[in-house]
C-alpha cells in the first residue's frame, strides 16, 4: 500500500531532519560530527536511508540499500582508520531514528487517520532494515581493519597511523610515505579511503571515470592489493 501525501511530507522534511541529526550528534560530541569528512559521509548515509524510507512510503516493497555492502565495508574500514570507536555508529543510528520521529509524525497526519499506524510501521520496516544492513556491513569492515592493524602491530611494525577525516595523509607531516604511488594515484587512493565512488572521485580531481579506473589498476598492481578495501589498507600500512 503506498502512502504518497505522506512521502511528500518526508521528502520536504529531509533538510530539517539531517540539520537535526547534525545537532544531535554535536550535543554529544560526536566524533562522526566535529570533522568535516566524517560528517560529510555520516550525512550522505542519512539522507540515502531517509530516501529509502520514502520510497517505501511511496509503495515500492522491493525497495533496498542502495550502496553496496563493498562500499559500506570500505566505510567501516575508514572509520577504523580515522580511530572513530564503531559505537559511533550505532549512537548515530539512534540519534538519526530521534531526529526522524517529529516529521514522521508530521507525514503520518496527512493521511487518514486510519492509515497514520501504517506510515510508522512503513517507515520503521524500512528504517530498521537499511540502518541493520549497513551496520553489519561497517563493522565486518571496521573489525578486518582493526584486526589488520593490531596485527602489524603485534609483528613489531611501526604502529599504523590513524588520522582524522580531512587532509590527505600523503601531504601531511608525518604521515604515510607512498614513495611507490604517483602523485595522482596517492590523491586517488586517498578519495577511496573517504569512501568516494569512482564518479566523486572524478568530479573531484577534473577526470574521468576511466581515468580513475586506471588509476585504481596501477594501484592495486603497485600494492599488490585484491579489492578497494584491500588497497586502503595496504596504502595506509606502507
Amino acid at each position: 500500500m503506498s502512502h504518497p501525501l505522506a512521502a511528500q511530507s518526508l521528502h520536504a522534511a529531509l533538510p530539517g531532519i539531517v540539520e537535526s541529526y547534525r545537532m544531535g550528534l554535536l550535543r554529544l560530541n560526536s566524533l562522526l560530527v566535529l570533522h568535516p569528512a566524517a560528517w560529510d559521509q555520516c550525512r550522505r548515509q542519512a539522507v540515502t536511508i531517509i530516501r529509502e524510507c520514502i520510497t517505501s512510503l511511496e509503495g515500492d516493497t522491493s525497495a533496498q540499500a542502495t550502496e553496496s555492502d563493498g562500499y559500506t565495508r570500505l566505510l567501516g574500514a575508514h572509520r577504523a582508520l580515522q580511530g572513530i570507536p564503531a559505537a559511533e555508529s550505532i549512537r548515530a543510528v539512534e540519534v538519526l531514528w530521534s531526529s526522524l520521529q517529529p516529521a514522521v509524525h508530521a507525514a503520518a497526519t496527512c493521511e487518514a487517520p486510519a492509515q497514520r499506524m501504517l506510515v510508522w510501521q512503513t517507515v520503521n520496516s524500512a528504517f530498521r532494515r537499511a540502518t541493520s544492513e549497513r551496520l553489519y556491513a561497517g563493522t565486518l569492515g571496521y573489525d578486518e581493519t582493526r584486526s589488520r592493524i593490531l596485527a602489524v602491530e603485534r609483528q613489531g611494525a611501526q604502529p599504523v597511523t590513524r588520522r582524522e577525516p580531512g587532509p590527505s595523509p600523503a601531504t601531511e607531516e608525518g604521515g604515510p610515505q607512498r614513495d611507490e604511488l604517483t602523485a595522482r594515484e596517492r590523491e586517488v587512493i586517498d578519495a577511496v579511503s573517504r569512501a568516494m565512488t569512482n564518479r566523486q572521485i572524478a568530479q573531484q580531481l577534473g577526470i574521468s571515470e576511466g581515468t580513475v579506473k586506471r588509476h585504481l589498476s596501477n594501484i592495486f598492481g603497485k600494492l599488490g592489493a585484491s579489492s578497494r578495501m584491500d588497497a586502503v589498507r595496504k596504502a595506509a600500512a606502507s
